[in-house]
């Protein structure tokens, strides 16, 4: 015999589960509200960093690569102990990166935002955040390797440019997503969080 059936209905599973939700919040209430200065913080910070100026340094040693012309490059496209093999890899993943964003990072938080913020649907934002750490997952198993091939080289660089863009992304919507966490009493207001431009999407992407 199975076992009895706790819910009947989706509206049933989801009250039960905003009722376990809102139990969890208010037994870690002061860690969940801890974490959350320290994030805003460490997100302010970020924001100082970015509005100093930076120190000018004199040009790269490295001569960036012709991404192009290593992709369309048919010697040791099929070679793993070549750095053509990974670079390709990377590649692959910056592409389906730019299909699932679009050409503006910031539009596509935003729009996430906007469609909680309407339907207070989180389920779009941690659909996003899982395709991200598939992305990010994928280019730390190629920059390894390029690593591992030609150390610290333009390929490498240029490898660590796209991993680090889908890193801010992902890092943004996950700081996203734990806002909308929250039980439904103790629901930030989120507009005057975004007015603030406290949400760490509008300060780590561009448009």
């Amino acid at each position: 015999m199975g076992r009895r059936r706790l819910y009947h209905t989706p509206e049933e599973a989801r009250l039960a589960a905003n009722a376990k939700s809102r139990k969890s919040y208010h037994k870690n209430k002061g860690t969940i509200r801890s974490r959350r200065q320290e994030d805003y913080n460490k997100r302010k910070e970020e924001k100082q960093q970015l509005m100093r100026p930076r120190p000018q340094f004199g040009p790269k040693k490295s001569t960036p690569i012709d991404v192009n012309t290593v992709i369309h490059s048919l010697a040791d496209r099929d070679n793993p102990q070549h750095v053509t093999y990974w670079i390709r890899r990377v590649e692959r993943v910056k592409k389906h990166f730019i299909e699932e964003i679009g050409p503006s990072p910031l539009a596509y938080a935003e729009e996430l935002y906007a469609g909680y913020v309407s339907t207070r649907c989180n389920e779009p934002i941690f659909e996003a955040i899982v395709r991200m750490e598939k992305f990010q997952k994928w280019l730390n198993t190629y920059l390894h390797e390029i690593l591992q091939i030609s150390g610290c080289s333009a390929e490498y660089k240029y490898g660590q440019e796209v991993a680090e863009k889908v890193s801010a992304m992902h890092r943004s919507l996950e700081d996203l997503g734990m806002y909308t966490t929250l039980p439904a009493d103790d629901i930030p207001d989120f507009e005057t969080l975004h007015k603030g431009k406290e949400f760490a999407y509008q300060t780590l992407l561009t448009v």
